[in-house]
């Protein structure tokens, strides 16, 4: 579909693999989520995957997205924009002309909800995403802070910015017998994550998601995945992404029941950033981090007293730097549901039940009667 009725040339079509801009989402620093690549595995997870652009009257580029869409209740169909959309041009006329012309299409596609989470270091699109109406309080459709390692360091530094502790185990794993090597077994992969899931409660990624991912993702390098072996037997597992130059630890795996090292997950990780580094990459990114914490750390205030606790305690002591990313903001649509209701929403946001729906749709899971 084409639209030019604003001076835009405004194309939006179901997403299929363009390798073109694809690379052009590496070449500007953007995100995987922005690929469509990334768009046609969400595709096989029964998503609606859409790919728009927006040019200006004389045919230059402006920008576009990648923008997902599932029905999530009856009629209420939730559109979402992760790390995107990509604008081309500095000033904020462009990043508020390509926010009203997604905001446009998804009133005539009918979405109820749109969702987006722009990427780093794009402030104008903040700004024109406020000067539309958008209010923060919905889940996240991407992390909110991270960790990352620098790569351009030696192994000497990289181990000196870790904890004593996490250093140690990564030096017991070197000399312990464990075996880590890349691997295309998604089965296992899946049956290491879903064993972690269950013991730490949170809501594991499907196998299907996984599949998917492989299949699209692996062939062109920007999936991968590591298992740690102990005298031939599975122990601990990685799920990485590659693209723009860096290594993103996505998922882990841990049998517990192993006879393996506690510390295989410390080989599988250290053996991760040794790839990273040896395959070009410049950043290892660790993840999803806790936001509460990652601003602690930026504005050197004590840490909460259940960081401990908690899976970011484990990234933050491999080293690196926190980095606090765009949080998400949404939509109601059309305007009198927002103007009536978005207040209220915030509200429905911010309950356990919407974080856990939120992290439903993120790993392929759709808990309840929903279509695609």
């Amino acid at each position: 579909m084409e639209r030019e009725s604003t001076g835009y040339a405004v194309r939006c079509v179901e997403a299929s693999v363009d390798p073109a801009w694809d690379a052009l989402v590496e070449e500007t620093g953007g995100d995987l989520a922005q690929t469509t690549r990334w768009a046609v595995s969400r595709q096989r997870l029964g998503f609606r995957a859409y790919h728009m652009t927006i040019a200006t009257p004389g045919q230059e580029l402006l920008g576009g997205c990648l923008i997902y869409i599932k029905r999530v209740a009856p009629a209420c169909w939730v559109a979402s924009i992760p790390r995107g959309p990509l604008v081309l041009a500095p000033e904020f006329t462009a990043a508020s002309a390509v926010v009203r012309e997604i905001v446009a299409w998804a009133r005539r596609a009918g979405v109820r909800v749109l969702v987006i989470q722009h990427p780093e270091a794009t402030p104008v699109l903040d700004e024109a995403m406020i000067e539309m109406g958008f209010r923060a309080g919905v889940p996240s459709i991407a992390p909110e802070a991270t960790i990352r390692l620098d790569l351009r360091r030696s192994d000497e530094e990289l181990l000196s910015s870790m904890s004593a502790m996490r250093r140690r185990n990564v030096r017991k794993a070197l000399r312990s017998g464990l075996e880590v090597c890349q691997e295309d077994n998604i089965g296992l992969f899946h049956r290491l994550h879903v064993a972690t899931a269950r013991r730490q409660g949170f809501v594991p990624a499907t196998r299907e998601n996984l599949q998917a991912q492989w299949d699209l993702l692996e062939p062109h390098a920007n999936c991968t995945m590591f298992i740690a072996r102990y005298h031939g037997l599975p122990a601990a597992g990685i799920w990485a992404t590659r693209f723009a130059g860096t290594v993103t630890f996505k998922l882990a795996g841990w049998d517990a029941s192993s006879a393996a090292p506690p510390h295989a997950s410390d080989a599988v990780q250290w053996a991760a950033i040794q790839w990273a580094r040896t395959n070009g990459a410049r950043t290892y990114d660790l993840g999803g981090f806790d936001r509460r914490s990652a601003e602690c750390l930026v504005s050197r205030r004590p840490l909460p007293d259940d960081f401990h606790d908690s899976p970011s305690f484990y990234k933050l002591s491999f080293g690196g730097m926190a980095v606090l990313l765009p949080r998400a903001r949404f939509l109601l649509l059309p305007k009198l549901a927002d103007l009536a209701l978005g207040g209220a929403a915030q509200r429905l946001f911010a309950s356990s039940r919407a974080h856990q729906l939120a992290q439903h749709l993120r790993n392929g899971r759709f808990p309840g009667p929903h279509a695609s």
